[in-house]
């Protein structure tokens, strides 16, 4: 059976004192912002330690960046960067759902997974 301790770290925003935090944590959290100032450190040190990773950010531009540096790196090591998870995401997510229970409604038609796929934005 896993043990996890939950506990609340505070560290300076560099790569040698984020990289350290990602390596001893099995999931690391942020809520730092803007993420396209502060937030690639935490990013990277996960995907290179095959530390799990979540933030809150809502900058899509930010976000597509970190998936085009780091993708390769996190599937090599095992992580799973899941980032946009918050309130400020959820915009997107309902708007996504209700357009999913129309179709169902409207059409008598079942949907498929949703999936969101960020190559290029314009």
């Amino acid at each position: 059976m896993l043990t996890l301790m939950q506990e609340i770290e505070i560290c300076n925003l560099n790569n040698e004192e984020i990289s350290k935090l990602a390596k001893k944590t099995f999931c690391l959290i942020t809520t730092v912002g803007p993420y396209a100032l502060h937030g690639e450190y935490a990013f990277k040190a996960c995907a290179e330690a095959g530390t799990h990773y979540i933030d809150c950010t809502p900058e899509v531009p930010w976000t597509l960046e970190m998936i085009k540096k780091y993708e390769a790196t996190a599937k090599a090591s095992g992580a799973w960067m899941i980032p946009q998870c918050a309130m400020e995401s959820a915009p997107s997510d309902i708007l996504t759902w209700v357009v999913a229970e129309e179709v169902k409604s409207k059409f008598s038609s079942q949907v498929g997974d949703v999936v969101m796929d960020l190559h290029q934005l314009t």
